[in-house]
Protein backbone atom coordinates (compact mmCIF):
# COMPACT_ATOMS: atom_id res chain seq x y z
CA UNK A 1 0.00 0.00 0.00
CA UNK A 2 1.57 3.98 -1.23
CA UNK A 3 2.42 5.79 1.60
CA UNK A 4 1.27 9.15 1.73
CA UNK A 5 2.75 11.66 3.96
CA UNK A 6 0.83 14.96 4.52
CA UNK A 7 3.49 17.70 5.99
CA UNK A 8 0.91 20.55 6.69
CA UNK A 9 0.11 23.16 9.55
CA UNK A 10 -3.80 23.67 8.73
CA UNK A 11 -5.52 20.65 10.66
CA UNK A 12 -9.08 21.03 8.03
CA UNK A 13 -6.75 20.91 5.38
CA UNK A 14 -4.97 17.71 6.06
CA UNK A 15 -8.16 16.55 7.56
CA UNK A 16 -9.86 16.32 4.13
CA UNK A 17 -6.86 15.48 2.24
CA UNK A 18 -6.41 12.44 4.61
CA UNK A 19 -10.10 11.46 4.47
CA UNK A 20 -9.71 11.32 0.65
CA UNK A 21 -6.51 9.88 0.20
CA UNK A 22 -7.57 6.59 3.08
CA UNK A 23 -10.63 6.39 0.74
CA UNK A 24 -8.38 5.78 -2.36
CA UNK A 25 -6.95 2.79 -0.48
CA UNK A 26 -3.35 4.65 0.93
CA UNK A 27 -1.58 4.87 4.28
CA UNK A 28 -1.51 8.64 5.46
CA UNK A 29 0.84 10.09 8.23
CA UNK A 30 0.85 13.67 9.11
CA UNK A 31 3.01 16.23 10.27
CA UNK A 32 2.45 19.83 11.38
CA UNK A 33 5.79 21.85 11.12
CA UNK A 34 8.72 21.52 8.79
CA UNK A 35 10.99 19.38 11.79
CA UNK A 36 8.24 17.25 12.36
CA UNK A 37 7.90 16.90 8.51
CA UNK A 38 11.07 16.07 8.34
CA UNK A 39 11.90 13.62 10.94
CA UNK A 40 8.58 11.47 10.00
CA UNK A 41 9.92 10.81 5.90
CA UNK A 42 13.10 9.72 7.48
CA UNK A 43 11.35 7.43 9.81
CA UNK A 44 8.44 6.04 8.03
CA UNK A 45 9.70 6.48 4.44
CA UNK A 46 6.68 7.60 2.42
CA UNK A 47 6.12 7.40 -1.49
CA UNK A 48 4.64 10.89 -1.33
CA UNK A 49 5.05 13.93 0.10
CA UNK A 50 2.47 16.81 0.63
CA UNK A 51 4.68 19.58 1.82
CA UNK A 52 3.05 22.93 2.53
CA UNK A 53 5.20 25.65 1.47
CA UNK A 54 4.50 28.16 4.96
CA UNK A 55 5.36 25.86 8.00
CA UNK A 56 6.16 26.54 11.10
CA UNK A 57 9.79 26.04 12.43
CA UNK A 58 11.01 25.44 8.98
CA UNK A 59 9.68 26.44 5.74
CA UNK A 60 8.79 23.93 2.72
CA UNK A 61 11.82 24.77 0.67
CA UNK A 62 14.35 23.74 3.29
CA UNK A 63 12.37 21.01 4.48
CA UNK A 64 12.19 19.80 0.36
CA UNK A 65 16.28 20.61 0.50
CA UNK A 66 16.87 18.44 2.87
CA UNK A 67 14.89 15.69 2.34
CA UNK A 68 15.91 15.39 -1.36
CA UNK A 69 19.39 14.96 -0.70
CA UNK A 70 18.67 11.97 1.48
CA UNK A 71 15.62 10.71 -0.51
CA UNK A 72 16.10 11.29 -4.17
CA UNK A 73 13.41 8.73 -5.39
CA UNK A 74 10.54 10.50 -2.59
CA UNK A 75 8.20 12.26 -5.01
CA UNK A 76 7.52 15.91 -3.68
CA UNK A 77 4.12 17.53 -4.34
CA UNK A 78 4.44 21.40 -2.79
CA UNK A 79 1.25 22.79 -1.58
CA UNK A 80 1.09 26.25 -1.00
CA UNK A 81 -1.43 29.46 -0.96
CA UNK A 82 1.54 31.37 -3.05
CA UNK A 83 1.05 31.64 -6.54
CA UNK A 84 4.24 33.19 -7.75
CA UNK A 85 6.38 31.97 -10.37
CA UNK A 86 9.06 32.44 -8.53
CA UNK A 87 7.85 30.60 -5.88
CA UNK A 88 6.93 27.71 -8.35
CA UNK A 89 10.23 27.70 -9.87
CA UNK A 90 12.21 27.96 -6.77
CA UNK A 91 10.57 24.61 -5.59
CA UNK A 92 11.44 22.93 -8.72
CA UNK A 93 14.83 23.68 -8.14
CA UNK A 94 15.21 22.59 -4.88
CA UNK A 95 13.84 19.42 -5.81
CA UNK A 96 9.64 19.46 -5.80
CA UNK A 97 8.62 17.08 -8.58
CA UNK A 98 4.64 19.20 -8.78
CA UNK A 99 3.06 22.02 -7.16
CA UNK A 100 -0.55 22.42 -6.47
CA UNK A 101 -1.83 25.87 -5.48
CA UNK A 102 -4.98 26.58 -2.63
CA UNK A 103 -7.50 25.82 -2.88
CA UNK A 104 -7.16 22.82 -4.67
CA UNK A 105 -9.45 19.86 -5.98
CA UNK A 106 -9.46 17.06 -4.25
CA UNK A 107 -10.02 14.75 -7.38
CA UNK A 108 -7.20 16.29 -9.03
CA UNK A 109 -4.58 15.91 -5.91
CA UNK A 110 -5.34 12.53 -6.26
CA UNK A 111 -4.77 11.98 -9.97
CA UNK A 112 -1.27 14.20 -9.20
CA UNK A 113 -0.19 11.36 -6.61
CA UNK A 114 -1.32 8.44 -8.83
CA UNK A 115 0.97 10.24 -11.58
CA UNK A 116 3.63 11.03 -9.39
CA UNK A 117 3.92 6.94 -8.12
CA UNK A 118 4.15 5.91 -11.47
CA UNK A 119 7.05 7.63 -12.37
CA UNK A 120 8.34 6.99 -8.87
CA UNK A 121 8.80 3.24 -10.17
CA UNK A 122 10.63 4.54 -13.05
CA UNK A 123 13.08 6.60 -11.24
CA UNK A 124 14.02 2.69 -9.40
CA UNK A 125 14.92 1.32 -13.02
CA UNK A 126 17.88 1.50 -14.59
CA UNK A 127 18.63 4.52 -17.09
CA UNK A 128 16.74 4.75 -20.32
CA UNK A 129 18.50 4.92 -23.35
CA UNK A 130 16.55 5.53 -26.79
CA UNK A 131 20.09 6.03 -29.41
CA UNK A 132 22.40 8.78 -28.56
CA UNK A 133 20.41 9.84 -25.56
CA UNK A 134 20.40 8.53 -22.04
CA UNK A 135 17.63 9.55 -19.29
CA UNK A 136 18.48 8.79 -15.79
CA UNK A 137 15.19 9.66 -14.00
CA UNK A 138 16.52 8.67 -10.66
CA UNK A 139 19.57 10.80 -10.97
CA UNK A 140 16.87 13.64 -12.21
CA UNK A 141 19.57 14.20 -15.60
CA UNK A 142 19.31 13.88 -19.34
CA UNK A 143 23.00 13.00 -21.55
CA UNK A 144 23.63 13.32 -24.87
CA UNK A 145 26.31 11.34 -26.14
CA UNK A 146 27.90 11.21 -22.63
CA UNK A 147 27.60 14.91 -22.68
CA UNK A 148 24.96 16.19 -19.52
CA UNK A 149 21.94 18.40 -21.00
CA UNK A 150 21.17 21.13 -19.42
CA UNK A 151 16.65 21.42 -19.38
CA UNK A 152 14.34 23.62 -17.32
CA UNK A 153 12.76 22.50 -14.66
CA UNK A 154 9.62 22.44 -17.02
CA UNK A 155 11.27 20.83 -20.13
CA UNK A 156 12.45 17.46 -17.52
CA UNK A 157 8.90 17.21 -16.71
CA UNK A 158 7.87 16.96 -19.89
CA UNK A 159 10.68 14.40 -20.97
CA UNK A 160 9.73 12.30 -17.97
CA UNK A 161 5.98 12.38 -19.05
CA UNK A 162 7.19 11.08 -22.57
CA UNK A 163 9.28 8.85 -21.03
CA UNK A 164 6.68 7.40 -18.74
CA UNK A 165 4.12 6.98 -21.60
CA UNK A 166 7.22 5.92 -23.80
CA UNK A 167 5.71 5.09 -27.44
CA UNK A 168 2.29 6.33 -26.57
CA UNK A 169 0.76 9.91 -27.55
CA UNK A 170 0.80 12.54 -24.78
CA UNK A 171 -2.14 15.02 -26.13
CA UNK A 172 -1.72 18.44 -25.71
CA UNK A 173 -4.02 19.04 -23.12
CA UNK A 174 -2.31 16.18 -20.92
CA UNK A 175 0.69 17.98 -20.83
CA UNK A 176 -1.01 21.16 -19.83
CA UNK A 177 -3.03 19.44 -16.83
CA UNK A 178 0.18 17.28 -15.90
CA UNK A 179 2.96 19.76 -15.90
CA UNK A 180 1.47 23.09 -14.91
CA UNK A 181 -1.57 21.94 -13.55
CA UNK A 182 -5.39 22.48 -14.15
CA UNK A 183 -5.60 25.27 -11.80
CA UNK A 184 -3.34 27.47 -14.18
CA UNK A 185 -4.77 28.40 -17.66
CA UNK A 186 -2.03 27.64 -20.82
CA UNK A 187 -2.69 26.81 -24.16
CA UNK A 188 -1.37 24.35 -26.43
CA UNK A 189 1.27 26.83 -28.39
CA UNK A 190 2.97 26.38 -25.16
CA UNK A 191 3.74 22.97 -24.84
CA UNK A 192 4.55 23.31 -28.56
CA UNK A 193 7.35 26.19 -27.49
CA UNK A 194 8.69 23.58 -24.78
CA UNK A 195 9.36 20.51 -27.04
CA UNK A 196 10.83 22.65 -29.51
CA UNK A 197 13.03 23.82 -27.03
CA UNK A 198 14.24 19.58 -25.98
CA UNK A 199 14.32 18.92 -29.43
CA UNK A 200 17.00 21.88 -30.22
CA UNK A 201 18.73 20.25 -26.77
CA UNK A 202 18.51 16.72 -28.18
CA UNK A 203 18.23 16.60 -31.67
CA UNK A 204 20.97 16.40 -34.08
CA UNK A 205 18.96 18.00 -36.93
CA UNK A 206 15.62 19.76 -34.76
CA UNK A 207 13.87 19.94 -37.90
CA UNK A 208 13.90 15.99 -39.07
CA UNK A 209 13.23 14.66 -35.27
CA UNK A 210 14.44 10.89 -34.37
CA UNK A 211 12.95 11.29 -30.84
CA UNK A 212 10.55 13.12 -29.98
CA UNK A 213 7.72 12.89 -33.08
CA UNK A 214 4.26 14.62 -33.43
CA UNK A 215 1.11 14.04 -34.22
CA UNK A 216 -0.78 16.91 -35.86
CA UNK A 217 -3.21 18.59 -33.68
CA UNK A 218 -2.98 15.79 -31.29
CA UNK A 219 0.36 15.57 -29.40
CA UNK A 220 3.98 13.96 -29.21
CA UNK A 221 4.96 10.76 -28.94
CA UNK A 222 8.55 9.55 -27.89
CA UNK A 223 9.84 6.91 -30.28
CA UNK A 224 10.79 3.31 -29.12
CA UNK A 225 11.95 1.71 -31.87
CA UNK A 226 15.32 3.19 -31.28
CA UNK A 227 17.68 0.96 -28.74
CA UNK A 228 16.38 1.05 -25.52
CA UNK A 229 18.26 -0.76 -21.84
Amino acid sequence: MPRILIVDDESSIVLAVRDELVFEGYEVESAADGPGGLEKAREWKPDVMLLDLMLPGMNGFEVCRQIRATMPELWIIMLTIRGQEVDRVMGLELGADDYMIKPFSLRELVARIKVGLRRQQLRKSAPHIFGEIEIDLRAHRVLKKGVEVELTPKEYNILALLVERAGQVVTRNEFCDQIWGTDVFVTPRVVDTHIASIRKKLESDPNLPKYIHSLRGVGYKLDTNLTET
